[in-house]
């Protein structure tokens, strides 16, 4: 199941469905892990990623893979409630229901792997296809499925509200979150995609309210995190670059305390995307009077100077930030390609390939190492950092042919390197097969 799901979630990245942004993905990721802390049953890591997609939709897959679609963050309007989301399908992998699903569903309808497989990649890359395809299937087999969903639902949703409590969130927000979509798919003529794979029975509301009444009510406070990510989202992926300013410009004057910090922030990132530098900074160098080591503002500000043409003016802030937080990615991913839009090659080079040595399958990380070696003529270098991003894409063929580049640009005095490029491709040539005995080709 883990090498399963590692070769589904490749896919998607080779259908460039995975979103690449390290503060999105920090945060995603602690969120998620801070549940999985105060969940049962987990055999394996769990890997949390975002889809940028305005659909509302999450899922899960084998090996402990969850998606969130921007547009489902974004609809969220407490940190509780995507919590709630993502408590949702934890309990979905943990209690193996996808693996359950398969089989019940090749009993039914003769369904393969390869039909799992692609059913998991169309969810994720093209929700609406997912539906056309559902209503396609015939009645009985689709009465059947639903029958069978209803009852993961409803086990996902026992134990998702108890994971919720216990890791400290509020209870009710499943029920609110619930209630919000049910309200909102009253004036739309699609169906949400989470509503399709997460059918919402006329009693699915009221039963989560129910057993949320067993713990107490209480206020819950939404991160600056979860605010600033929610105004990252809205700016970068889902408004238009004109209507995120007027969005910003009115929720600067509206809000207060964090919300009004976020709102700024969401209106730096407009202005930026606008290429009004100047507008941007202004805001962001206020900010970061406020929060002198704001992650968030230290990488817009990377931009802003970047399209200042100035980089090497925030590179001794980039550097304090690198000594503090050495190992950070966004830290390390700003300061790297600061360095490189510097002309600082040697020094991007040597942070990039210490921060690959502890996460080796980071895709920004690897394509801005990729360009160092471009910008320093390290032909073979270059050729084998792109073999590893064409695996990391599950494009072995790509992969391969890297390789064969590689070791075309190499002397034969590297004799260690070449057995390694060499071991490469017959990895690359199994993991190919792998995939063809799943498809049946």
């Amino acid at each position: 199941e883990k090498r399963l799901g590692e070769i589904i979630y490749d896919q998607l990245r080779g259908q460039t469905a995975v979103l690449n942004d390290p503060l999105i993905h920090e945060y995603i990721n602690s969120l998620g892990n801070r549940l999985v802390a105060h969940s049962q049953d987990v055999k394996f890591p769990f890997t949390f990623f975002t889809i940028n997609s305005p659909d509302i939709n999450a899922f899960a897959f084998y090996g402990g893979h969850i998606g969130v679609h921007t547009g489902l963050i974004a609809t969220a309007e407490t940190e509780s409630q995507l919590a709630s989301v993502l408590a949702h399908e934890i309990a979905h992998v943990t209690q193996r229901h996808l693996a359950r699903r398969k089989q019940a569903a090749s009993q039914q309808s003769n369904m393969t792997l390869a039909g799992i497989v692609g059913s998991i990649l169309l969810a994720a890359v093209n929700p609406q296809a997912m539906i056309g395809a559902l209503m396609a299937t015939t009645a009985s087999a689709q009465q059947s499925m639903i029958n069978y969903t209803r009852g993961n639902e409803q086990e996902a949703d026992n134990i998702g509200m108890n994971v919720l409590a216990t890791a400290g969130f509020d209870p009710y927000a499943s029920a609110e979150f619930f209630a919000k979509l049910q309200e909102q798919q009253r004036y739309k003529t699609k169906q949400f995609p989470f509503l399709v794979t997460h059918p919402l029975a006329d009693s699915r509301v009221t039963d989560a309210r129910l057993r949320a009444q067993q713990y107490e009510k209480r206020f819950y406070a939404d991160s600056l995190d979860f605010l600033l990510i929610n105004a990252r989202i809205l700016a970068r992926y889902i408004y238009d670059k004109d209507q995120a300013v007027e969005l910003f410009q009115e929720k600067v004057k509206q809000e207060r305390g964090n919300k009004l910090y976020a709102a700024k922030y969401g209106l730096a990132l407009a202005y930026l995307d606008r290429d009004e530098l100047k507008a941007s900074e202004k805001i962001l160098k206020e900010l970061d009077e406020l929060s002198p080591n704001s992650l968030y503002v230290l990488d817009a500000l990377s931009d802003v100077h970047i399209g200042k043409k100035q980089p090497e003016k925030y590179l001794e802030k980039l550097a304090y930030a690198y000594q503090l937080r050495p190992n950070n990615s966004v830290v390390t991913l700003n300061y790297a390609n600061v360095l490189l839009e510097a002309k600082k090659t040697d020094k991007a080079t040597q942070i990039l390939e210490y921060y690959l040595l502890s996460k080796p399958n980071d895709y920004l990380a690897m394509q801005l190492l990729r360009s160092a070696y471009k910008q320093a003529e390290k032909t073979a270098r270059y050729h084998t950092t792109s073999a590893e991003l064409a695996a990391l894409r599950a494009d072995y063929r790509a992969a391969i042919q890297s390789v064969d580049l590689a070791l075309m640009s190499m002397t034969s005095d590297d004799k260690a390197e070449v057995a390694r490029l060499e071991a490469l491709k017959i990895e690359y040539r199994t993991r190919q097969r792998y995939i063809k005995n799943i498809k049946g080709v």
